[in-house]
C-alpha cells in the first residue's frame, strides 16, 4: 500500500510537460499534483500517533486503501487541472495512513536488534516507490496515456486491499481518547500557509505575500504550541522536542527527503527541456541508480545493526554531497548518460543515510514517545518532499522567466542554481549527524 500511494508521487513529475499542454497551466501551477499531494499527506500523517493508538491496524489499511482507489479514479477521469488536483488529495488519505503504520508496526512488533535491517526493508519501499515513479510515468504516457497511471495503480491498490483483509489483525489495546481538532486545524493551516507562501518564491523575494504567508505560518505554529501545553487531548506530544539529539536527526532526515524528491522532479523536467528528449526518457534515467541503490538498503540497514550509525550516515552523507556538488559544477552541460552516472551516486548516499538516520532518531527517544517520534518524522519527511519541490520548482521558474536566452537554456541555468542549493543542503546534514552523535554521548 506505501509503495502504490508513494509512487504517484513522482510519476506526474516526468509528465509535467504533457499535463501543462493538457490543462495549460505553468510549471509552478502544475507542480500542485505534487506538492499539494505531499503537503495533504503531511496533514493525515499529523493524526498518525492518535489514530494508531484509537483504531486497529486492519481498520486504518482498509480506511487507506478505500480512500486511495476513490482519489485515484477521480484523477484518471478529470477533465481539468482542478478535479485532478482534488482527486490527488483524496487519495493523499491512503499514503498518510498506510506510511506511518509500516513504521509503527516495525517498532512495535520487531526486537530492537531488527531494526536497522526491517527499517531498512521499509526503506527500500520509502525509497524505490518515488525514484521508480518517474520510469513507471514515463513510459506509461510514452506508450499509453497518462490516465492510466491511476487506473494502473488502483488495480494495484484493489489487490493489496483484498490481501489485507486476511493478513491485518490487532496488535495492541485501542484507547478511547479524544482528538485535539483544534490543534489539528492550527497546524494543517500552518503547513498549508507554509507550503504556499515558500511557492511564491518563484515571484521574487520582494513579494509581499511571501513574507506575509510566512509570517502568518509562524504565528500559526507558535499558537499550536502554546495551546499543546493546556490541551488534554491527543494529537503529537510535543515532549519529543525535547530530546535534542532526536531533533537533529530529524533535521537531517527532513533534508534527505527534501533533496530525494526535489531532485526527483529537476532531472526528467532538465532532460525533456534542456536535452529535447522524451518522456520515457526523462523516467528511465532515474531507473538505473534507483534500482541498484535500493536493493542495497536492507545491506545499509544491516550495516547500522552490526556497526552502528556512524559508518552508513557519515558515509552516506559524504557520498551524497558528493552527487550534489557534482551535478551543480555541470549543471548546464547535463546529457541523459551524465545523469544516469551521477544519480546512482545521489541515490546510494541517499539510501546509507535515509532509513538508518531515522532509525537513529527513533532510538534515542522513550518508548513511550516513539509512536509520536514516528509520527513527527514521516509528517516531516512528506512536507520535505511537498518543501523540496516547491523550492526547486520556484528556482527555476525565476530563471525561466528572466528571457534574454532560449527557455532550455534558462531552465538549464536555474537547474543548476537549484542544485548549488541542494549542496549547500547536503553538507547541513552531514553537520546535523556530527550534533546528534555529540548529543548521544
Amino acid at each position: 500500500m506505501s509503495f502504490v500511494g508513494i509512487l504517484t508521487e513522482t510519476s506526474l513529475n516526468v509528465i509535467f510537460p504533457t499535463l501543462m499542454k493538457e490543462f495549460k497551466v505553468s510549471l509552478d501551477v502544475i507542480q500542485w499534483t505534487t506538492t499539494g499531494y505531499l503537503l495533504a499527506i503531511s496533514i493525515v500523517m499529523i493524526s498518525s500517533s492518535y489514530l494508531n493508538r484509537r483504531f486497529t491496524a486492519k481498520q486504518l489499511f482498509m480506511t487507506a486503501c478505500i480512500g486511495f482507489m476513490t482519489g485515484s479514479l477521480i484523477s484518471a477521469f478529470a477533465p481539468n487541472f482542478e478535479l485532478l488536483l482534488a482527486g490527488r488529495l483524496i487519495s493523499a488519505l491512503g499514503v498518510g495512513i498506510s506510511g506511518p503504520l509500516m513504521f509503527n508496526l516495525i517498532v512495535e512488533i520487531l526486537p530492537r536488534s531488527k531494526w536497522g535491517f526491517y527499517m531498512g526493508i521499509a526503506g527500500l519501499v520509502i525509497a524505490m516507490a518515488p525514484t521508480l515513479g518517474p520510469a513507471f510515468g514515463g513510459a506509461v504516457n510514452y506508450y499509453l496515456n497518462w490516465r492510466l497511471i491511476f487506473i494502473i495503480v488502483t488495480i494495484f491498490d484493489l489487490i493489496v486491499f483484498l490481501i489485507g483483509i486476511f493478513v491485518f489483525g490487532k496488535y495492541h489495546e485501542q484507547e478511547k481518547i479524544g482528538f485535539d481538532w483544534l490543534n489539528y486545524l492550527i497546524l494543517s493551516v500552518a503547513l498549508i500557509t507554509l507550503t504556499v507562501g515558500i511557492n511564491q518564491i518563484s515571484k521574487g523575494l520582494s513579494n509581499y505575500k511571501l513574507w506575509l504567508l510566512l509570517l502568518v505560518s509562524a504565528a500559526l505554529f507558535y499558537l499550536f504550541i502554546k495551546n499543546s501545553k493546556r490541551s488534554k487531548k491527543s494529537l503529537i506530544d510535543l515532549s519529543v522536542f525535547k530530546n535534542k539529539a532526536f531533533v537533529f536527526g530529524l533535521i537531517a532526515y527532513f533534508l534527505l527527503q527534501l533533496i530525494n524528491i526535489g531532485t526527483s522532479f529537476v532531472l526528467p523536467n532538465y532532460v525533456q527541456i534542456v536535452d529535447k528528449q522524451s518522456s520515457l526518457i526523462g523516467g528511465l534515467i532515474l531507473l538505473p541508480g534507483s534500482i541498484i541503490s535500493g536493493l542495497l538498503n536492507p545491506y545499509f540497514g544491516r550495516l547500522y545493526d552490526k556497526f552502528g550509525a556512524k559508518l552508513p550516515l557519515y558515509l552516506g552523507g559524504t557520498i551524497f554531497a558528493l552527487g550534489t556538488f557534482l551535478f551543480a559544477i555541470l549543471g548546464l552541460k547535463l546529457t541523459a548518460i551524465m545523469i544516469i552516472f551521477l544519480y546512482g551516486v545521489l541515490m546510494l548516499g541517499h539510501k546509507m543515510s535515509f532509513s538508518n538516520t531515522m532509525a537513529e532518531a527513533l532510538k534515542v527517544q522513550d518508548d513511550t514517545l516513539r509512536s509520536d517520534a514516528t509520527a513527527v518524522c514521516q509528517t516531516g519527511q512528506q512536507l520535505a518532499g511537498s518543501v523540496g519541490t516547491t523550492i526547486l520548482a520556484a528556482i527555476i521558474s525565476i530563471w525561466q522567466n528572466k528571457g534574454g536566452a532560449s527557455y532550455a537554456y534558462l531552465t538549464a541555468q536555474g537547474s543548476q542554481v537549484a542544485f548549488y542549493f541542494t549542496f549547500v543542503l547536503s553538507i547541513v546534514i552531514i553537520l546535523c549527524d556530527w550534533r546528534m552523535f555529540k548529543l548521544e554521548k
